[in-house]
């Protein structure tokens, strides 16, 4: 079943973001990622996305992102959650 993701990193700016992308745009999309959004919120950077499963959005957090992100000196997240998705797709404009 598809789910919501969240994840939010305290003190992350767009240029830090952006570097820690550039770090892992060689791996190619994540498996199981369906749709990824990000953006600035108060006091930090906030990812939003569509996984096909928990399990896949787990596996990539923690053996991807989350290293990647350390090798980077970024600090850890303070939010991650998930919920699972009663739609998830492109709405018709």
């Amino acid at each position: 079943m598809p789910v919501v993701t969240t994840i939010e990193f305290p003190g992350v700016t767009q240029v830090q973001y952006e570097t820690l992308g550039d770090s892992l745009s060689s791996r190619g999309a994540p498996e199981g990622i369906l749709y990824h959004a990000c953006g600035p919120v108060a006091g930090g950077w906030r990812i939003a996305d569509v996984w096909r499963s928990a399990e896949d959005f787990d596996r990539f957090v923690d053996g991807t992102l989350l290293p990647a992100a350390r090798a980077l000196g970024l600090p850890g997240p303070v939010r991650r959650e998930y919920f699972p998705a009663h739609h998830a797709g492109q709405v018709a404009e």
